[in-house]
């Protein structure tokens, strides 16, 4: 059973799994349950029978919002390019972070992210293409299109999240914003989507300690 303590990242897993799966379908046109169960695998969901009604039920609902999310992606006419070196990500990164501050659940760490953005101590890691650099505010710095990412291991999702998420015996540890813990760094630590992909986001925590939930 998929545990409410790391359901949030679960999920955004079975996103990307979905995905991947219906990627396939597009391609193909039958896709075996056994080609499912190694995109999971993939993805590091648990593919037993006590936890596949869950990873079911999870699918579906993301299915039927999938559509929506493909005609939304379809409108987008100033999408940016995804690269993480270019004005324009820094642009819609800020864009998504400003829209965050209106979700209750999300706003503390949101507002956080922003001022470590102007600060310059916000990071963007994006192990998918091997690369991490340091966020830029572009509305105070209009010159500058691109800078360098400096170069990290290239892994996929699942394995740098497993790398990168410090826990507390079976808890996730989070810091007093409700945002999760760098193992590796200690700062505060944030994954979820800019556009249409994902990111992993880290800033500087206050040295008042955590909370595990």
């Amino acid at each position: 059973m998929v545990s409410s303590i790391d359901l949030s990242t679960r999920l955004t897993a079975t996103r990307l799994a979905l995905k991947a799966i219906k990627e396939q379908e597009d391609n193909s046109a039958a896709t075996s349950s056994s080609t499912r169960t190694s995109l999971l695998d993939s993805y590091g969901l648990d593919t037993s029978s006590s936890s596949n009604t869950r990873l079911t039920q999870l699918l579906a609902q993301y299915a039927q919002t999938s559509n929506e999310d493909t005609q939304t992606d379809d409108t987008d006419t100033q999408l940016s390019s995804g690269d993480i070196t270019k004005a324009d990500f820094m642009k819609e990164l800020k864009e998504t972070l400003e829209e965050l501050t209106a979700h209750p659940d999300k706003a503390s760490q949101a507002k956080a992210m922003l001022e470590a953005l102007t600060a310059g101590t916000l990071t963007i890691s994006d192990p998918a293409e091997g690369a991490q650099i340091k966020a830029w505010d572009v509305a105070s710095d209009t010159q500058t299109t691109s800078k360098p990412a400096t170069d990290i291991a290239m892994t996929g999702w699942s394995d740098f999240l497993k790398d990168h998420l410090k826990r507390d015996g079976s808890a996730y540890a989070r810091s007093e914003t409700g945002a999760y813990v760098d193992t590796i760094s200690g700062d505060n630590a944030f994954f979820g989507s800019v556009g249409s992909r994902y990111y992993y986001l880290t800033w500087p925590q206050a040295k008042n300690g955590t909370l595990t939930v």
